[in-house]
């Protein structure tokens, strides 16, 4: 008797005498190797589905081939190396562009859907098409492809409805940029007739007192020969002080003021209420 057993196209080949028996690799669940009573080595491969020659035996004492299978322990040792570096062979696929063809699926939460290309294989991504009804946006709907009117939301925090005027379109130029309109005319700033405030002068030397707090503005310039005292601190001859409520509608605190300390101290103090 005679067997060859070899690894063909990644398939467990078994000539038997001529009679050729051919199993798929990856259907191996396992390799052992035995001896019997009567001391003849044997590997046993046992296969995953039990439709198979569960388990398939080899008697090392009947291989010709390879030659190292030979019928004692180094034998079957070298018998069981074979088949497990068999077992983990990585096969290679060669994909021809011509010939072949993969397809990308991407899953949607349900089902895997397959992921499109267009004639030059290029991703493709289909938009939307208009018209379509948001749901607390009804009114936003346009007949072009893959776009819609973007508005601005009332603030009562309901549904928006054209028929109640509670939307207005935020319009944009032909760049898609958004385009600021006032009526079709120049921008203007829509004030009405400003505040009017009133300014005050004073002239104090010798004295004291305190600018009151509600003021927009005031300051302070020291023109006698003497230091005169404003909010606390030195304000010598020639120097000035200005204060700025900033912003629309911000009011100053009070302020203190002394022109008795020295003698010559003087002040001009303007204001604006």
């Amino acid at each position: 008797m005679s067997i060859i057993v070899n690894n063909t196209d990644n398939q467990l080949n078994i000539n038997n005498n001529g009679v050729l028996d051919v199993y798929a690799v990856k259907s191996v669940k396992s390799v052992s190797r035995a001896v019997d009573a009567s001391g003849n080595y044997y590997i046993a491969i046992n296969f995953i589905a039990n439709d198979k020659n569960n388990s398939l035996r080899i008697y090392l004492k009947d291989v010709s081939s390879p030659v190292t299978w030979t019928n004692d322990l180094a034998g079957s040792n070298a018998a069981l190396a074979d088949i497990r570096d068999w077992l983990s062979e990585v096969i290679e696929v060669d994909i021809s562009e011509a010939n072949d063809s993969i397809l990308v699926y991407g899953w949607d939460g349900t089902t895997n859907r397959k992921i499109k290309t267009d004639a030059n294989g290029e991703l493709q991504v289909d938009i939307l098409t208009m018209p379509a009804t948001f749901v607390e946006d009804s009114a936003h709907v346009s007949g072009n492809t893959g776009a819609f009117v973007l508005g601005v939301r009332n603030d009562s925090n309901t549904a928006m409805t054209s028929a109640n005027g509670d939307y207005s379109p935020i319009a944009v130029n032909d760049k898609g940029a958004v385009a600021i309109q006032d009526g079709g005319n120049s921008i203007t700033v829509d004030g009405g007739t400003g505040v009017q405030r009133t300014p005050t002068f004073l002239r104090p030397t010798g004295s004291n007192g305190t600018v009151a707090l509600g003021t927009y503005s005031m300051s302070f310039a020291s023109v006698g020969t003497g230091n005169a005292i404003v909010g606390g601190i030195i304000l010598k001859p020639g120097e000035t002080l200005n204060f700025d409520a900033g912003a629309i509608n911000n009011t100053l605190g009070a302020v203190t003021y002394d022109t008795t300390t020295n003698a010559g101290a003087e002040l001009i103090i303007i204001t604006l209420t």
